[in-house]
């Protein structure tokens, strides 16, 4: 129903208007009126209101100053004007001021008012039609910009983006407007075991959602920053500055924004995160030089208290001898044998780190630390159920550290207790727990038999034999039921389009995803998406 606001100065030509027609019966209500133009505009600006019958001349405000006013706050209301056979020029004033139409008092009937209520309200049902159309055109593009302007944040952040031409193309079609000045790279992880006791594997998209929303909400108040996920436990921000900033000035501005997303994060999801930052880069080619040195920085997150803003260049000035860069380049090693199920070189690696320390001189039991932290951070993932107590023991004993052979001693335990360990697990279940780890990281991209055994070094026929006598399935259903349940996931907790999850998940084809998913699920992905019983 229609809300109708009758406005004249005389009491019983309001009664009048009220008493010509049947309101209701027609799809109209007069919810309010007003003897003259001040207290309708007042009243106007609280209440919603659909058309305005007003009088033209009145005192205080007349008709054309009502008008006038309420179109610069509410443009959607629609007006008719009510005149004396003497007031035509007043009339003309309000019909160029958006009038509708006009009625001589005298000459007013219940047919020509009804007639003219009735297209108006035919007026408005188009414009909300078509304001509903525009609002859906509107979503649409603003998920494919958001869609665009990932991908074109995350091809700079990966180094995919090579050329002058091809940076300034897909900015416009992002729609964005980049500085020419420093950029800067934030980093962190939600991986802390706390994260995982609180957020299980299954809910996971959740907190990533949560925290994606709070990075959009404190970018928005830093001018050029953008927030990406990279993926479900990875974040980073880019930060860019306009030319004139000087580098100091745009690293600074980086770190208070990190201070920012900190406390967000502390307050409304109440947990810490370590940030890294990397040092101001002068070019958009320079940007995954910028991610590169977050990633390094935040290798280092352990050695710090909780909630520390790390710098790259700290980290930097501690790497300036070269024993301190094989260190590095070791715990680099680490990560990449441990990746890759390599356990003999896993312990290689511990015993190499063991000599490079004892090497290594001039050097504070505080920056040792920086570098000894990921060690057990590192083979905590290796390491089970009790990784969390496991790597929160280590980190304990490091502080107890008075001198460089309690370091050595340390090195030699957690070596002891690696080689235990891993002696329970038979070379077929790590080659295939490599494989799994492997699927679950790549299933959105090209993941095929031949290339997760080119991985693992093994022949495809090997490595299906070994992969059904181990997990009791295929490999093709393996990799088919990951990529469904995150599908189902995603087509429940966001806006994306049908064949936009399909390649979210690793189907470029829409008909076959749709077509393995009814497989699979036993329902298409439109049904799953809209009943939510299933």
């Amino acid at each position: 129903m229609y809300k109708v606001m009758i406005v004249d100065d005389e009491m019983l030509a309001r009664v009048g208007i009220k008493s010509l027609i049947r309101w209701e019966e027609n799809g109209f209500i007069v919810a309010g009126e007003a003897e003259n133009g001040r207290k309708a505009y007042e009243w106007l600006m609280e209440n919603p209101v659909d058309i305005v019958i007003t009088d033209i001349k009145m005192p205080i405000m007349n008709g054309i100053e009502l008008i006038s006013k309420v179109r610069q706050h509410r443009p959607e209301i629609k007006f008719l004007v009510l005149s004396s056979f003497d007031d035509f020029e007043y009339v003309r004033e309000a019909l160029k001021n958006g009038a509708e139409d006009y009625f001589i008092k005298l000459q007013m009937n219940p047919e020509e008012l009804l007639d003219q209520l009735k297209k108006i309200a035919e007026k408005l049902d188009h414009e909300n039609v078509q304001k509903k159309q525009e609002a859906g055109h509107d979503r649409v593009r603003a998920k494919e910009l958001a869609l665009l302007r990932d991908n074109f944040l995350k091809d700079l952040v990966y180094g995919w983006i090579h050329t002058e031409f091809e940076y300034h193309q897909r900015m416009r079609e992002a729609e964005l407007v980049l500085p020419d000045g420093f950029g800067v790279a934030l980093m962190f992880q939600t991986d802390g075991m706390e994260i995982y006791e609180r957020y299980g594997e299954d809910e996971i998209h959740l907190l990533n959602y949560a925290i994606i929303n709070i990075l959009n909400e404190i970018s928005s108040e830093y001018k050029f920053s953008f927030p990406i996920s990279m993926h479900p436990k990875e974040f980073v921000i880019l930060c860019f500055s306009p030319p004139h900033v000087e580098i100091e000035d745009a690293l600074e501005q980086a770190y208070h924004l990190a201070g920012s997303i900190k406390d967000a994060l502390k307050q409304y999801l109440n947990f810490t995160v370590s940030i890294a930052v990397s040092e101001p880069v002068p070019t958009f080619v320079d940007i995954k030089q910028s991610y590169r040195q977050a990633q390094e920085a935040l290798h280092f997150r352990y050695a710090y208290a909780a909630g520390t803003t790390i710098l790259y260049r700290e980290i930097k000035s501690l790497g300036s001898t070269a024993e301190a860069t094989d260190i590095a380049k070791e715990i680099r090693n680490l990560e990449f044998y441990l990746n890759r199920r390599e356990d003999n070189n896993v312990i290689k690696a511990i015993i190499n780190m063991k000599q490079l320390l004892g090497n290594l001189n001039g050097y504070s039991l505080n920056s040792l630390k920086v570098y000894c932290a990921p060690i057990p951070f590192l083979l905590s993932s290796r390491w089970g159920e009790d990784a969390s107590v496991w790597m929160d023991g280590h980190l304990k004993r490091m502080d107890r550290w008075s001198v460089k052979t309690d370091i050595i001693k340390w090195l030699e335990t957690i070596q002891e207790e690696w080689i235990e360990g891993i002696g329970t697990i038979s070379d077929s279940s790590r080659l295939i727990n490599s494989a799994m780890r492997f699927i679950q990281k790549n299933y959105s991209n090209s993941v095929t038999l031949e290339s997760v055994a080119e991985y693992l070094k093994l022949s495809p026929s090997y490595l299906s034999n070994l992969f059904k006598k181990e997990t009791g399935q295929n490999f093709i259903d393996y990799l088919t039921n990951i990529r469904i349940e995150q599908a189902k996931v995603l087509l429940r907790t966001t806006e994306l389009k049908i064949y936009e999850v399909g390649y979210r998940v690793g189907y470029e084809n829409e008909h076959y995803f749709s077509r393995v998913f009814k497989k699979v699920v036993g329902s298409s992905p439109f049904h799953y998406k809209s009943d939510t019983s299933l």
